[in-house]
């Protein structure tokens, strides 16, 4: 399954990345724990796979000159809005500082802020001091969860889905999350998160990449089958 291909991993033990690594090897690949992670191991670049946080990920790629396919940085503005179950638009900073509040409020390209209910104008702008006014955002209204699950796609297909938080059916939550897999605009690999809105059902709650994911339950095998096409030379 992996046979020849090579995966690079942080060398601080993780249960999640664990439990990838082992189905990796028994699948016939090599994993390498990298103490040293910006000073990565010379390995043909076609054959190697990296898998672990942003930070690692990004570092290693960039000195190896990999590729980490994640999926469209607006995905939720390009879903159908019967797939999303709240209101989603995209703004700038300037724009969503005048209000109303709460809102749910994230950066457009992740980790620039954090991603949280803001209260008031005052607390974004205190988190988004030095962003400039047209920062990109996403705003959506904040609607009550009940539950939330986790699915690895390859191909169109949810290889493995679980739920993470609160209680559901997550057979539903897999349709759903199939449906979207069908539809969206995705690469080969990602992952993908929905949630239970009260009152309203099962929806997109955001997209994640291969590369970087937590299981949440998932199965690793199929994780790593989806981590095996989430990097690229």
């Amino acid at each position: 399954m992996f046979q020849a291909l090579h995966l690079l991993v942080p060398a601080k033990a993780d249960p999640e990345r664990d439990a990838v690594a082992r189905a990796w090897e028994s699948g016939g690949g090599t994993v390498h724990r990298l103490e040293r992670f910006w000073n990565p191991p010379e390995l043909p670049p076609a054959r190697t796979r990296l898998y672990g946080n942003d930070t690692f990920c990004l570092v290693v790629a960039q000195k190896l000159g990999l590729t980490l396919v994640s999926p469209p940085d607006d995905l939720l503005l390009r879903v159908r809005p019967e797939r999303l179950l709240r209101e989603v638009h995209g703004a700038t900073l300037a724009s969503v500082t005048t209000g109303p509040f709460p809102r749910f409020i994230k950066p457009l390209v992740p980790k620039v802020f954090r991603a949280s209910v803001w209260r008031d104008a005052e607390a974004l702008a205190e988190e988004c001091r030095g962003l400039t006014p047209d920062t990109p955002v996403l705003s959506s209204e904040v609607v009550p969860l009940r539950a939330e699950a986790r699915a690895w796609v390859l191909d169109g297909r949810v290889r493995s889905c679980a739920l993470y938080e609160g209680t559901g059916d997550v057979e539903e939550a897999r349709g759903v999350l199939e449906a979207i897999a069908r539809d969206a605009p995705l690469p080969r690999a990602c992952v993908l998160d929905a949630a239970w809105v009260e009152g309203r059902g099962w929806a997109l709650l955001e997209a994640n990449a291969a590369w970087g994911a937590g299981l949440n339950g998932c199965d690793a095998t199929e994780a790593a089958r989806c981590i095996a096409v989430a990097t690229h030379d």
